[in-house]
């Protein structure tokens, strides 16, 4: 059975090189093929100023599969035995994305590094994949730092014990352990979210170490060679992982589904990772309705 496919989003911009070197490595990884994907939003549209209609300028699409076939091209000069495809789609880039994720393995995009205000939530094409995809989602984060030159060797997920949380482990357990390096994971437990419920410290930190706990011994059955440790920290999970992904190569984070509005919010927690973090981060998703659990 071939590999599901592994899609970045391209548009030639740094971010977007960031995202193909990263997904490159990948599907070099998995043995799979890459699709370098380049959504043009209307490209070359002008506005007729007699009947108000929109036309193309001539050359607009061809200039848009120019930038698709410097992806590819791209992707084959780092590594010319990988097989590598190319699309141009005329639509939004998060709505091309979001549709390519329904046959991919992983989706992999760019997007650019740490702002003052979180201001784009909503309208970023990273946010909006992230929370619609039917796929993992990696964001690679435009840094000083090459995001390609991490192997994904040092993991770090956080969980809470949810069945959500329980894919996301398991994903970063992969992830770790086909390293090129020795791979290791941190699994990452945390009070703070709770601490205005009532509750203990006490009990809140046992409870957290037990789930930390669980997760290190199903992974003991799943992924035996693996590297695993445990933290339990008394603070809210989105800062325990942005301040753990200072030196991580990969941190993960699983979001919920929400029945009919699935995919419409994007956690508060899965949110400020993707904006605080240094490294990497990678998003599991609820599987759609009817899909595998482990798919």
């Amino acid at each position: 059975m071939t590999e599901a496919p592994v899609v970045v989003g391209y548009n030639g911009k740094r971010p977007s090189t960031e995202a193909l070197d990263w997904a490159a490595r990948e599907a070099r990884r998995r043995g799979a093929p890459l699709l370098v994907l380049y959504a043009a939003n209307y490209p070359g549209m002008t506005l007729d100023p007699g009947p108000g209609l929109l036309h193309p300028e001539p050359g607009a699409l061809e200039a848009a599969e120019e930038v698709t076939a410097e992806g590819v091209a791209s992707a084959l000069v780092a590594d010319p035995a990988l097989k590598v495809s190319g699309a141009t789609e005329v639509t939004s880039p998060a709505q091309a994305l979001t549709e390519a994720s329904t046959d991919a393995g992983l989706l992999v995009i760019g997007t650019r590094g740490h702002g003052t205000v979180l201001r784009t939530l909503l309208g970023s094409v990273a946010f909006e994949v992230a929370a619609m995809a039917e796929c993992p989602v990696i964001v690679v984060k435009s840094t000083a730092e090459d995001p390609a030159g991490r192997a994904a060797g040092r993991v770090v997920v956080g969980t809470d014990g949810s069945q959500e949380a329980g894919r996301a482990v398991l994903f970063a357990a992969d992830r770790a352990a086909s390293a090129w390096a020795a791979g290791s994971l941190k699994v990452l437990t945390c009070t703070g979210e709770a601490v205005r419920s009532g509750i203990s410290q006490d009990r809140l930190r046992s409870t957290a170490e037990q789930i930390a706990d669980d997760a290190r011994q199903a992974l003991r059955r799943t992924h035996p060679r693996l590297a695993v440790s445990t933290e339990v920290q008394e603070c809210p999970p989105e800062r325990a992982l942005v301040d753990a992904s200072a030196e991580a190569d990969l941190v993960v984070v699983g979001t919920r589904g929400r029945g009919a509005f699935r995919g419409m919010l994007l956690g508060s927690v899965s949110h400020a990772v993707i904006h605080g973090a240094e490294c990497p981060v990678g998003i599991v998703g609820a599987p759609s309705p009817g899909a595998d659990a482990d798919g």
